[in-house]
């Protein structure tokens, strides 16, 4: 954490008055153009969010939270916040959730209307952000804690599992239930940690002289209908597929539906992986093998550290929660 970024220090940088600042802020056009863009510039630099409370109530305690999270279409992210709300009720602390729909610009938005309400803390999904964001955060005097990533260096605190290394375990798995002939469907435009994991799963692949067949033949949002349509669009180009995964169960649903239609048996005419561990996937006929991640308890860990960083306790910088293996009836 660091110093709170103010007014006055934005001035100094920029060489104008506080005045000056404040009018930049509030869009008063009596400033000159090229005086404006000067000190919007600073500001983007330095990280700086005006503060929309006035007076006493800027030096009030607030018991509000920041939380950005990617979807609550995605039954991962409703997991998570469920965790995140428990645990910080527990302090007497809440919650306020934006969905930023995997969109960095919209997250970048979000985080500045919430910082300019001062929260206690800032809790956010993934390690890939904005500059922008990147910079209020690394300048924000609160504690900050990201999620679902650990792969990288966080900007204060991260909360998760290494998704490179659950790919690989997947594939590994497979390649060892003697599957040769791989397809691969999810998101990759967006969501940074499945294109992690899609990139991962490949690369294990090839260090024993396989590949994807058709690893381009479908990029959407990973729902089930996306699942059912992406394999059907797969099997159309590469019929011959022996086994697929998906970036998430949702989507591996899908794919499940859709070889109940087509009268193949799943396992031995198309086997099929998930990820997240779901529990409805464990409900079919035929439990989904995927690998399961702690959700839940990544997302009260997070607001846990977020309360003892507020009370000064130490925390641990980067918590790996791991992953297992399911080994279902799928493949």
């Amino acid at each position: 954490m660091a110093n709170r970024t103010t007014l006055k220090d934005v001035a100094r940088a920029a060489g104008v008055s506080q005045m000056t600042v404040s009018r930049v802020v509030r869009g008063d056009t009596v400033v000159s153009l090229r005086t404006r863009e000067h000190v919007e510039r600073v500001i983007g630099n330095m990280g700086y969010v005006p503060n929309k409370l006035a007076g006493s109530l800027a030096r009030a305690h607030s018991n509000q939270v920041a939380v950005l999270i990617p979807s609550l279409v995605n039954n991962v992210y409703t997991s998570v916040l469920a965790g995140i709300t428990e645990g910080l009720e527990r302090g007497g602390y809440n919650p306020v959730v934006g969905v930023t729909e995997y969109d960095l610009q919209k997250e970048e938005a979000q985080l500045i209307s919430m910082m300019s309400w001062r929260p206690a803390a800032v809790i956010l999904a993934n390690l890939v952000h904005t500059d922008r964001t990147r910079s209020i955060l690394e300048n924000t005097p609160v504690p900050v804690v990201e999620i679902m990533d650990i792969s990288g260096d966080p900007i204060d605190l991260c909360v998760g599992l290494d998704h490179e290394a659950a790919a690989a375990t997947l594939a590994d798995y497979l390649m060892e239930r003697g599957y040769r002939r791989f397809g691969y469907l999810g998101w990759q435009t967006n969501d940074f940690v499945a294109a992690a994991r899609f990139r991962a799963f490949r690369a294990r692949l090839e260090t024993r002289g396989y590949g994807l067949v058709a690893p381009d033949v479908y990029d959407a949002p990973p729902d089930m209908p996306a699942g059912k349509k992406g394999l059907e669009m797969l099997l159309s180009v590469a019929p011959k597929t022996e086994a697929v995964a998906y970036s998430n169960d949702t989507a591996a649903m899908g794919g499940v539906n859709l070889c109940l239609e087509l009268g193949m048996r799943i396992q031995d005419d198309l086997a099929i992986a998930g990820f997240s561990g779901l529990r409805m996937a464990q409900c079919l006929p035929q439990p989904l093998t995927t690998i399961r991640t702690r959700r839940r308890d990544i997302g009260k860990t997070a607001a846990r550290n977020v309360l003892k960083r507020l009370s000064g306790t130490p925390v641990e910088r980067k918590v790996d929660f791991g992953f297992e293996l399911l080994k279902g009836q799928s493949a």
